[in-house]
Protein backbone atom coordinates (compact mmCIF):
# COMPACT_ATOMS: atom_id res chain seq x y z
CA UNK A 1 0.00 0.00 0.00
CA UNK A 2 1.15 3.34 -0.39
CA UNK A 3 4.32 4.16 1.57
CA UNK A 4 3.98 1.06 3.80
CA UNK A 5 7.06 0.71 5.87
CA UNK A 6 9.68 -2.03 6.13
CA UNK A 7 9.47 -4.37 9.02
CA UNK A 8 13.39 -5.35 10.13
CA UNK A 9 15.34 -6.85 13.11
CA UNK A 10 18.44 -4.73 13.68
CA UNK A 11 21.75 -6.17 14.02
CA UNK A 12 22.91 -6.85 17.29
CA UNK A 13 26.55 -5.73 18.61
CA UNK A 14 28.63 -5.90 21.84
CA UNK A 15 30.26 -2.35 20.79
CA UNK A 16 29.37 0.19 23.12
CA UNK A 17 28.15 3.15 20.17
CA UNK A 18 26.85 5.55 22.66
CA UNK A 19 28.48 8.68 22.60
CA UNK A 20 30.56 10.63 24.98
CA UNK A 21 29.70 13.73 26.96
CA UNK A 22 30.32 16.92 25.04
CA UNK A 23 34.15 18.83 25.86
CA UNK A 24 34.61 22.28 25.23
CA UNK A 25 33.13 23.15 21.91
CA UNK A 26 36.25 23.44 19.02
CA UNK A 27 36.81 26.93 18.20
CA UNK A 28 38.07 27.52 14.69
CA UNK A 29 40.72 29.94 14.06
CA UNK A 30 41.22 32.05 10.38
CA UNK A 31 44.09 30.67 8.33
CA UNK A 32 46.89 33.54 7.08
CA UNK A 33 45.06 35.34 3.72
CA UNK A 34 47.80 37.26 1.57
CA UNK A 35 46.65 39.37 -1.15
CA UNK A 36 48.11 41.01 -4.57
CA UNK A 37 47.52 42.40 -7.90
CA UNK A 38 48.30 42.47 -11.14
CA UNK A 39 48.72 45.77 -13.58
CA UNK A 40 46.31 44.21 -15.45
CA UNK A 41 43.67 44.28 -12.84
CA UNK A 42 43.50 40.75 -11.59
CA UNK A 43 43.77 40.69 -7.70
CA UNK A 44 45.22 37.46 -6.11
CA UNK A 45 44.48 35.65 -2.89
CA UNK A 46 46.39 33.38 -1.22
CA UNK A 47 47.07 30.51 2.05
CA UNK A 48 50.14 28.92 2.52
CA UNK A 49 49.99 25.51 3.02
CA UNK A 50 52.76 23.04 3.37
CA UNK A 51 51.33 19.67 4.03
CA UNK A 52 52.47 18.38 0.89
CA UNK A 53 53.86 19.95 -2.09
CA UNK A 54 50.89 20.89 -3.96
CA UNK A 55 48.95 24.01 -5.22
CA UNK A 56 45.94 24.50 -6.40
CA UNK A 57 44.48 27.63 -8.18
CA UNK A 58 41.23 28.97 -9.80
CA UNK A 59 40.54 31.91 -11.65
CA UNK A 60 37.30 33.30 -11.44
CA UNK A 61 36.15 35.98 -14.28
CA UNK A 62 32.10 37.33 -13.57
CA UNK A 63 29.93 37.42 -15.67
CA UNK A 64 29.41 33.04 -16.86
CA UNK A 65 25.59 32.26 -17.65
CA UNK A 66 24.87 35.86 -16.96
CA UNK A 67 26.28 37.41 -20.14
CA UNK A 68 24.90 34.21 -22.35
CA UNK A 69 23.24 36.14 -25.76
CA UNK A 70 19.56 36.21 -25.21
CA UNK A 71 18.11 33.59 -26.99
CA UNK A 72 21.37 31.30 -27.42
CA UNK A 73 22.40 29.86 -23.75
CA UNK A 74 25.04 27.68 -23.51
CA UNK A 75 27.71 29.86 -25.18
CA UNK A 76 29.87 30.18 -22.06
CA UNK A 77 29.74 26.57 -21.23
CA UNK A 78 30.12 25.68 -25.10
CA UNK A 79 33.16 28.07 -24.67
CA UNK A 80 34.61 26.57 -21.43
CA UNK A 81 34.94 23.40 -23.37
CA UNK A 82 36.07 24.37 -26.67
CA UNK A 83 39.17 26.30 -25.21
CA UNK A 84 40.36 23.28 -23.68
CA UNK A 85 40.64 21.64 -27.11
CA UNK A 86 44.28 22.92 -28.37
CA UNK A 87 45.57 26.30 -28.44
CA UNK A 88 47.05 28.00 -31.52
CA UNK A 89 50.18 26.28 -31.47
CA UNK A 90 49.02 22.51 -29.79
CA UNK A 91 46.47 20.03 -31.09
CA UNK A 92 44.11 18.63 -28.27
CA UNK A 93 46.57 16.08 -27.92
CA UNK A 94 49.75 18.39 -27.71
CA UNK A 95 47.72 20.03 -25.22
CA UNK A 96 46.73 17.09 -23.23
CA UNK A 97 50.39 15.80 -23.44
CA UNK A 98 52.07 19.39 -22.26
CA UNK A 99 49.51 19.19 -19.03
CA UNK A 100 50.26 15.13 -18.27
CA UNK A 101 53.95 15.55 -18.55
CA UNK A 102 53.91 18.38 -15.49
CA UNK A 103 51.70 16.39 -13.65
CA UNK A 104 49.01 18.77 -13.96
CA UNK A 105 45.18 19.25 -14.58
CA UNK A 106 43.74 22.22 -16.28
CA UNK A 107 40.28 22.86 -16.56
CA UNK A 108 37.20 25.23 -17.75
CA UNK A 109 33.68 25.78 -16.78
CA UNK A 110 31.11 28.24 -16.34
CA UNK A 111 28.63 28.52 -14.04
CA UNK A 112 25.83 30.99 -13.24
CA UNK A 113 27.70 33.75 -12.39
CA UNK A 114 31.00 33.27 -12.98
CA UNK A 115 33.44 31.48 -15.53
CA UNK A 116 36.24 29.21 -14.10
CA UNK A 117 39.79 28.25 -15.05
CA UNK A 118 41.26 25.64 -12.31
CA UNK A 119 43.79 23.48 -12.15
CA UNK A 120 46.10 21.70 -9.43
CA UNK A 121 50.35 20.71 -10.06
CA UNK A 122 53.21 19.99 -8.24
CA UNK A 123 54.55 23.20 -6.33
CA UNK A 124 57.79 22.79 -8.25
CA UNK A 125 55.84 22.66 -11.77
CA UNK A 126 53.84 25.73 -10.95
CA UNK A 127 55.95 28.34 -13.12
CA UNK A 128 55.02 25.69 -15.80
CA UNK A 129 51.76 24.84 -15.13
CA UNK A 130 50.92 28.86 -15.38
CA UNK A 131 52.89 29.24 -18.91
CA UNK A 132 50.20 26.90 -20.08
CA UNK A 133 46.80 28.58 -18.50
CA UNK A 134 48.28 31.48 -19.92
CA UNK A 135 48.34 30.33 -23.61
CA UNK A 136 45.08 28.54 -23.20
CA UNK A 137 43.57 31.88 -22.27
CA UNK A 138 45.74 34.47 -24.63
CA UNK A 139 45.89 31.51 -27.63
CA UNK A 140 42.77 29.88 -28.34
CA UNK A 141 42.93 27.35 -31.01
CA UNK A 142 39.11 27.92 -32.44
CA UNK A 143 39.31 24.73 -34.12
CA UNK A 144 36.16 23.84 -36.74
CA UNK A 145 36.62 20.16 -36.44
CA UNK A 146 36.84 20.07 -32.47
CA UNK A 147 33.87 22.67 -32.77
CA UNK A 148 31.52 20.23 -34.67
CA UNK A 149 32.39 17.38 -32.49
CA UNK A 150 31.58 19.14 -29.61
CA UNK A 151 28.51 20.81 -30.83
CA UNK A 152 27.51 16.97 -31.68
CA UNK A 153 28.31 15.91 -27.99
CA UNK A 154 26.44 18.64 -26.43
CA UNK A 155 23.59 17.24 -28.58
CA UNK A 156 23.54 14.04 -27.34
CA UNK A 157 23.72 15.00 -23.55
CA UNK A 158 20.90 17.45 -23.54
CA UNK A 159 18.78 15.02 -25.31
CA UNK A 160 20.30 12.38 -22.31
CA UNK A 161 18.68 15.19 -20.10
CA UNK A 162 15.35 14.93 -21.35
CA UNK A 163 15.31 11.18 -19.91
CA UNK A 164 16.62 12.10 -16.68
CA UNK A 165 13.67 12.74 -14.08
CA UNK A 166 16.55 14.15 -11.76
CA UNK A 167 17.66 16.63 -14.65
CA UNK A 168 14.00 17.25 -15.65
CA UNK A 169 13.24 18.09 -11.96
CA UNK A 170 15.81 20.17 -11.18
CA UNK A 171 15.67 22.27 -15.13
CA UNK A 172 11.60 23.25 -14.51
CA UNK A 173 12.11 24.13 -10.94
CA UNK A 174 14.51 26.87 -11.44
CA UNK A 175 12.37 28.06 -14.14
CA UNK A 176 9.47 27.73 -12.21
CA UNK A 177 10.86 29.69 -9.14
CA UNK A 178 12.41 32.35 -11.79
CA UNK A 179 10.05 32.46 -14.55
CA UNK A 180 11.08 32.94 -18.53
CA UNK A 181 12.32 36.32 -18.11
CA UNK A 182 15.28 35.53 -15.80
CA UNK A 183 18.48 33.77 -17.25
CA UNK A 184 18.39 31.23 -14.38
CA UNK A 185 15.21 29.91 -15.82
CA UNK A 186 17.11 28.40 -18.04
CA UNK A 187 19.76 25.95 -17.56
CA UNK A 188 23.53 26.84 -18.32
CA UNK A 189 24.56 24.77 -20.57
CA UNK A 190 21.44 25.65 -22.54
CA UNK A 191 18.36 23.69 -23.99
CA UNK A 192 18.53 21.91 -27.12
CA UNK A 193 16.47 25.14 -28.60
CA UNK A 194 19.11 27.53 -27.48
CA UNK A 195 22.06 25.47 -28.11
CA UNK A 196 21.11 24.56 -32.11
CA UNK A 197 22.35 27.47 -33.67
CA UNK A 198 25.38 29.14 -31.60
CA UNK A 199 28.38 29.26 -34.18
CA UNK A 200 32.01 29.70 -33.59
CA UNK A 201 31.60 33.73 -34.30
CA UNK A 202 29.35 33.57 -30.88
CA UNK A 203 31.97 31.75 -29.01
CA UNK A 204 34.48 34.51 -30.18
CA UNK A 205 32.10 37.17 -29.45
CA UNK A 206 31.63 35.52 -26.03
CA UNK A 207 35.50 35.28 -25.56
CA UNK A 208 36.07 39.21 -25.34
CA UNK A 209 34.11 39.02 -22.07
CA UNK A 210 36.74 36.79 -20.70
CA UNK A 211 38.92 40.17 -19.04
CA UNK A 212 41.07 40.42 -16.05
CA UNK A 213 40.02 43.26 -14.84
CA UNK A 214 37.21 42.21 -12.30
CA UNK A 215 39.05 38.78 -12.14
CA UNK A 216 40.32 36.71 -9.22
CA UNK A 217 43.15 34.34 -8.78
CA UNK A 218 42.49 31.92 -6.00
CA UNK A 219 45.57 29.98 -4.69
CA UNK A 220 46.26 27.76 -2.01
CA UNK A 221 49.22 24.94 -1.45
CA UNK A 222 52.98 25.02 -0.41
CA UNK A 223 54.09 28.42 -2.24
CA UNK A 224 54.54 31.44 -0.73
CA UNK A 225 53.39 34.71 -1.60
CA UNK A 226 56.25 35.76 -3.78
CA UNK A 227 56.83 32.51 -5.78
CA UNK A 228 53.17 32.82 -6.47
CA UNK A 229 53.22 36.02 -7.44
CA UNK A 230 56.24 35.92 -9.33
CA UNK A 231 54.68 32.61 -11.43
CA UNK A 232 51.38 34.65 -11.76
CA UNK A 233 53.29 37.82 -13.09
CA UNK A 234 53.10 35.87 -16.25
CA UNK A 235 49.42 36.62 -17.09
CA UNK A 236 50.82 40.77 -17.23
CA UNK A 237 49.92 40.32 -20.86
CA UNK A 238 47.07 39.33 -20.53
CA UNK A 239 44.08 42.55 -20.83
CA UNK A 240 40.53 43.27 -21.46
CA UNK A 241 37.77 45.73 -20.82
CA UNK A 242 35.75 45.81 -17.81
CA UNK A 243 32.54 44.35 -18.19
CA UNK A 244 29.02 44.92 -17.12
CA UNK A 245 27.24 42.24 -15.60
CA UNK A 246 23.17 42.57 -16.76
CA UNK A 247 20.41 42.75 -13.78
CA UNK A 248 18.19 40.75 -13.83
CA UNK A 249 14.43 41.23 -11.93
CA UNK A 250 13.28 38.83 -9.62
CA UNK A 251 9.50 37.55 -10.36
CA UNK A 252 6.51 37.94 -7.94
CA UNK A 253 6.04 34.61 -6.41
CA UNK A 254 2.49 33.64 -8.11
CA UNK A 255 3.04 30.06 -8.13
CA UNK A 256 3.45 29.49 -4.75
CA UNK A 257 1.14 27.06 -3.00
CA UNK A 258 0.84 24.75 -6.52
CA UNK A 259 1.58 21.82 -7.29
CA UNK A 260 3.19 20.86 -10.07
CA UNK A 261 3.85 17.23 -11.74
CA UNK A 262 5.74 16.18 -14.71
CA UNK A 263 4.95 12.73 -15.80
CA UNK A 264 7.59 10.19 -16.68
CA UNK A 265 5.89 6.87 -17.44
CA UNK A 266 6.42 3.71 -15.25
CA UNK A 267 8.73 5.57 -13.01
CA UNK A 268 9.56 3.98 -9.58
CA UNK A 269 10.67 6.61 -8.24
CA UNK A 270 8.84 10.32 -7.49
CA UNK A 271 11.82 13.19 -7.72
CA UNK A 272 10.46 16.03 -5.45
CA UNK A 273 11.43 19.84 -5.43
CA UNK A 274 9.88 21.82 -2.73
CA UNK A 275 10.98 25.60 -2.37
CA UNK A 276 10.75 29.59 -2.69
CA UNK A 277 13.30 32.32 -3.67
CA UNK A 278 15.07 33.05 -0.18
CA UNK A 279 18.36 35.56 -0.20
CA UNK A 280 21.36 36.55 -1.41
CA UNK A 281 24.64 35.34 -0.16
CA UNK A 282 25.41 38.56 0.43
CA UNK A 283 22.06 39.52 2.80
CA UNK A 284 22.42 39.93 6.52
CA UNK A 285 20.08 36.98 7.15
CA UNK A 286 22.73 34.82 4.77
CA UNK A 287 24.41 32.71 7.80
CA UNK A 288 21.42 32.30 10.08
CA UNK A 289 19.45 31.10 7.99
CA UNK A 290 22.11 28.47 6.75
CA UNK A 291 22.08 27.84 10.95
CA UNK A 292 18.25 27.23 11.18
CA UNK A 293 18.16 24.89 8.25
CA UNK A 294 20.69 22.53 9.66
CA UNK A 295 18.69 20.58 11.95
CA UNK A 296 15.76 20.03 9.50
CA UNK A 297 17.98 19.57 6.07
CA UNK A 298 21.94 19.98 6.84
CA UNK A 299 23.21 16.78 5.89
CA UNK A 300 22.45 12.91 7.31
CA UNK A 301 21.66 14.43 10.47
CA UNK A 302 19.13 16.16 9.74
CA UNK A 303 15.24 15.72 10.06
CA UNK A 304 14.21 14.96 6.53
CA UNK A 305 17.21 12.15 6.17
CA UNK A 306 16.62 10.44 9.36
CA UNK A 307 12.59 10.84 9.04
CA UNK A 308 12.39 10.02 5.23
CA UNK A 309 15.52 7.62 5.30
CA UNK A 310 16.34 5.67 8.17
CA UNK A 311 12.52 5.90 9.57
CA UNK A 312 10.75 5.30 7.09
CA UNK A 313 12.79 3.86 4.20
CA UNK A 314 11.81 5.95 1.55
CA UNK A 315 14.35 7.13 -0.46
CA UNK A 316 18.32 7.11 -0.04
CA UNK A 317 18.86 10.58 0.86
CA UNK A 318 16.95 13.66 1.56
CA UNK A 319 18.44 17.30 2.25
CA UNK A 320 17.52 20.95 1.80
CA UNK A 321 19.33 24.47 1.79
CA UNK A 322 19.84 27.53 -0.24
CA UNK A 323 22.85 27.76 -2.21
CA UNK A 324 25.44 30.25 -2.27
CA UNK A 325 24.78 33.29 -5.17
CA UNK A 326 25.19 36.98 -5.62
CA UNK A 327 21.61 36.75 -7.14
CA UNK A 328 18.93 35.70 -4.77
CA UNK A 329 18.76 32.22 -4.49
CA UNK A 330 15.74 29.45 -3.29
CA UNK A 331 15.44 27.41 -0.48
CA UNK A 332 14.82 24.21 -1.82
CA UNK A 333 14.26 20.60 -0.16
CA UNK A 334 15.18 17.73 -2.60
CA UNK A 335 14.55 14.35 -2.64
CA UNK A 336 13.86 11.52 -4.64
CA UNK A 337 11.66 8.73 -2.89
CA UNK A 338 10.00 5.52 -3.79
CA UNK A 339 6.63 5.56 -6.16
CA UNK A 340 4.41 4.25 -3.57
CA UNK A 341 5.40 6.64 -1.04
CA UNK A 342 5.23 9.49 -2.91
CA UNK A 343 2.02 11.09 -1.01
CA UNK A 344 3.58 9.72 2.27
CA UNK A 345 6.58 11.32 1.71
CA UNK A 346 5.15 15.15 0.79
CA UNK A 347 2.56 14.99 3.55
CA UNK A 348 5.71 14.48 5.56
CA UNK A 349 7.98 17.17 4.28
CA UNK A 350 4.72 19.82 4.71
CA UNK A 351 3.80 19.13 8.12
CA UNK A 352 7.81 19.25 9.20
CA UNK A 353 8.31 22.90 7.60
CA UNK A 354 5.17 24.01 9.02
CA UNK A 355 5.67 23.27 12.27
CA UNK A 356 9.64 23.74 12.47
CA UNK A 357 9.11 27.10 13.85
CA UNK A 358 6.79 25.85 16.79
CA UNK A 359 9.10 22.79 17.43
CA UNK A 360 12.23 24.50 17.48
CA UNK A 361 13.43 24.77 20.71
CA UNK A 362 16.53 25.46 23.07
CA UNK A 363 17.59 22.19 22.67
CA UNK A 364 17.75 22.57 18.87
CA UNK A 365 19.68 25.77 18.77
CA UNK A 366 22.07 23.51 21.47
CA UNK A 367 22.14 20.94 18.97
CA UNK A 368 22.79 23.42 15.74
CA UNK A 369 25.88 25.21 17.78
CA UNK A 370 27.81 21.91 18.49
CA UNK A 371 26.83 20.61 14.72
CA UNK A 372 28.55 23.58 13.09
CA UNK A 373 31.10 24.29 15.20
CA UNK A 374 32.33 20.90 15.33
CA UNK A 375 32.34 20.14 12.02
CA UNK A 376 33.79 23.92 11.21
CA UNK A 377 37.31 22.18 12.85
CA UNK A 378 37.73 19.27 9.93
CA UNK A 379 35.84 21.62 7.01
CA UNK A 380 38.60 23.75 5.98
CA UNK A 381 41.29 21.17 5.72
CA UNK A 382 41.78 20.43 2.06
CA UNK A 383 43.49 22.75 -0.66
CA UNK A 384 39.93 22.70 -2.16
CA UNK A 385 37.94 23.85 1.02
CA UNK A 386 40.82 26.50 1.11
CA UNK A 387 40.04 27.93 -2.46
CA UNK A 388 36.59 28.24 -1.46
CA UNK A 389 37.33 29.97 1.57
CA UNK A 390 39.30 32.37 -0.72
CA UNK A 391 36.48 32.92 -3.41
CA UNK A 392 33.79 33.66 -0.81
CA UNK A 393 36.24 36.26 0.82
CA UNK A 394 36.47 37.80 -3.55
CA UNK A 395 32.95 36.77 -4.27
CA UNK A 396 31.06 38.15 -1.59
CA UNK A 397 33.20 40.77 -0.57
CA UNK A 398 33.76 38.91 3.19
CA UNK A 399 35.92 40.03 5.64
CA UNK A 400 39.44 37.56 5.94
CA UNK A 401 38.19 36.69 9.45
CA UNK A 402 34.15 35.93 8.26
CA UNK A 403 34.73 32.45 9.32
CA UNK A 404 35.30 32.99 13.01
CA UNK A 405 32.62 35.95 12.48
CA UNK A 406 30.29 33.83 11.27
CA UNK A 407 31.46 31.39 14.02
CA UNK A 408 30.93 34.15 16.50
CA UNK A 409 27.05 34.60 15.03
CA UNK A 410 26.16 31.28 15.42
CA UNK A 411 27.15 31.20 19.57
CA UNK A 412 25.22 34.39 19.73
CA UNK A 413 21.86 33.43 18.08
CA UNK A 414 19.26 33.02 20.39
CA UNK A 415 15.81 30.63 20.22
CA UNK A 416 14.10 33.71 19.27
CA UNK A 417 16.24 34.32 16.36
CA UNK A 418 15.84 31.17 15.43
CA UNK A 419 12.06 31.37 15.11
CA UNK A 420 12.08 34.90 13.41
CA UNK A 421 14.57 33.23 10.48
CA UNK A 422 12.32 30.31 10.35
CA UNK A 423 9.26 32.57 10.43
CA UNK A 424 11.01 34.93 7.63
CA UNK A 425 12.34 32.33 5.12
CA UNK A 426 10.38 29.02 5.74
CA UNK A 427 6.62 30.27 5.12
CA UNK A 428 5.40 26.52 3.94
CA UNK A 429 2.34 28.32 1.95
CA UNK A 430 4.90 30.38 0.12
CA UNK A 431 6.37 27.33 -1.22
CA UNK A 432 5.99 25.96 -4.44
CA UNK A 433 6.01 21.93 -4.74
CA UNK A 434 7.28 20.02 -8.24
CA UNK A 435 6.65 15.94 -8.01
CA UNK A 436 8.30 14.26 -11.66
CA UNK A 437 7.03 10.36 -11.43
CA UNK A 438 4.22 8.07 -12.68
CA UNK A 439 0.75 10.05 -13.14
CA UNK A 440 -1.14 7.05 -13.68
CA UNK A 441 -0.19 5.66 -10.09
CA UNK A 442 0.47 8.94 -8.47
CA UNK A 443 -1.81 11.96 -10.54
CA UNK A 444 -4.97 10.68 -7.87
CA UNK A 445 -2.88 10.63 -4.85
CA UNK A 446 -1.42 14.43 -4.85
CA UNK A 447 -4.56 15.80 -5.51
CA UNK A 448 -5.25 14.41 -1.53
CA UNK A 449 -2.24 17.21 -0.32
CA UNK A 450 -4.83 19.85 -0.42
CA UNK A 451 -3.10 22.05 -3.27
CA UNK A 452 -3.99 22.75 -6.96
CA UNK A 453 -2.17 20.16 -9.19
CA UNK A 454 -1.44 21.32 -12.47
CA UNK A 455 0.34 19.01 -15.06
CA UNK A 456 4.00 20.22 -16.97
CA UNK A 457 5.84 18.77 -19.87
CA UNK A 458 9.24 18.09 -19.78
CA UNK A 459 9.97 21.74 -20.44
CA UNK A 460 8.10 22.81 -17.72
CA UNK A 461 4.88 24.12 -20.32
CA UNK A 462 1.49 23.60 -18.57
CA UNK A 463 -0.14 21.00 -20.00
CA UNK A 464 -3.16 23.12 -21.45
CA UNK A 465 -6.06 19.66 -20.89
CA UNK A 466 -4.81 19.36 -17.01
CA UNK A 467 -5.09 23.34 -16.65
CA UNK A 468 -8.52 22.93 -15.95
Amino acid sequence: EQGDEAIYNKTETKHDRSEPDFGELPLFKTQEIWTGRLENGLTIFGIENNEVPLVQFDITIPGGHLLDPIGKTGVASFLSDLMMEGTATKSPADLEEAIGLLGASINMYSANEDFHITGSCLTKNFEATMALVKEIILEPRWDEKEFERLKLALETRLKGREANPNAIGSMVFNKLIYGDSHRFGIPGSGTLQTTKSISMSDLKSYYNNLSPKDAKFHIAGAITKDQAENAITILKDWDGYRIAIPHYNIPLNSKKGNLYFIDIPDAKQSVIRIGKLALSEKDKDANKLNFANEIIGGGSSGQLFQTLRIDKGYTYGAYSGVSQSNEIAPFVVRTSVRANATLKSLNIIKDMITKYEDNFTDVEVTLTRNKVLKSNTRAFESLGAQLAILRNISKYDKPVTYIVDDQNELVSMTLDDYKTIINKYLNEAEMIYLVVGDKQTQWEDLKKLGKPVIELDIYGNVIENEKK
